[in-house]
């Protein structure tokens, strides 16, 4: 959050958050969410870099900063560039290198997303890729099919039991995966290379953790509750040769 946009709130944040305390949480939340997007998006400046350097994007990176790395975020005083993905990147096009992002996407509708994987499509250089992490749901559904306690209950420690919760039943696990902290969509392989081909992408696949084909992108977290349960896929970016070709292909 910049000097100017610390000053245009400040007269207003006291009686509004006067406001937002006499509502429930259901209905201050999303309003203080949007208010901050407006805001935010009122003061915004276009993004500049350094092209001297290589730069790469993480997208959703909360507390994350990496050397040469853009952490963004959505507007808060630890995101080194503020956006809210739901709206156009005041990016140019062709610029970054390489684009990371992990357990972001979920928190965004199936609409947002394709726009947001299409806003990085265009921001990327060519031949640049993107390596995105989210939970998978397929692996909850797989051992919820084959009652698989000792899947559920390693999920139990590493995820729920550090936040002081215990599971009653497997399905509460899934209800986890699609409903609680804000998530909105969900992802398997199949869906995310669907989106991911529909944006322009090419060269999808599914990885390990902490393997890809750029290993300035491989900034994945390695605790339990996340390597269990993510899906890694890496794509790229075709060259306008081949961007072209593809085009061509589509109209015969």
């Amino acid at each position: 959050m910049n000097h100017i946009f610390r000053l245009a709130v400040a007269p207003l944040i006291y009686p509004f958050k006067a406001v937002l305390r006499a509502l429930p949480a259901s209905v201050s939340a999303p309003i203080a969410f949007e208010a901050r997007s407006f805001v935010g998006r009122l003061f915004a400046r276009p993004l500049k870099l350094d092209s001297s350097r290589p730069n790469y994007l993480n997208l959703g990176a909360a507390d994350d900063h990496f050397e040469n790395y853009v952490a963004m975020d959505f507007f808060s005083g630890n995101a080194g560039y503020g956006a809210d993905l739901r709206y156009p990147l005041l990016i140019d096009n062709s610029v970054f290198e390489g684009i990371f992002t992990e357990h972001t996407l979920e928190h965004l509708t199936y609409g947002e997303v394709a726009r947001v994987l299409a806003e990085c499509l265009r921001i990327l250089k060519p031949s640049g890729r993107i390596r995105i992490i989210v939970p998978d749901l397929s692996l909850f559904a797989e051992n919820y099919v084959k009652k698989n306690d000792a899947w559920f209950r390693a999920w139990e420690q590493a995820a729920l039991e550090p936040r002081g919760r215990r599971m009653i039943s497997h399905m509460e696990a899934l209800s986890f995966v699609t409903q609680e902290y804000g998530h909105r969509s969900a992802w398997d392989m199949d869906t995310m290379e669907k989106f991911l081909a529909r944006a322009g992408f090419i060269d999808i696949r599914k990885c390990a953790p902490r393997e890809g084909a750029d290993a300035q992108l491989l900034r994945d977290k390695e605790d339990r509750d996340r390597t269990m349960v993510s899906l890694y896929v890496e794509a790229r970016k075709p060259t306008p040769e081949l961007a072209g070709s593809q085009f061509a292909l589509q109209q015969t």
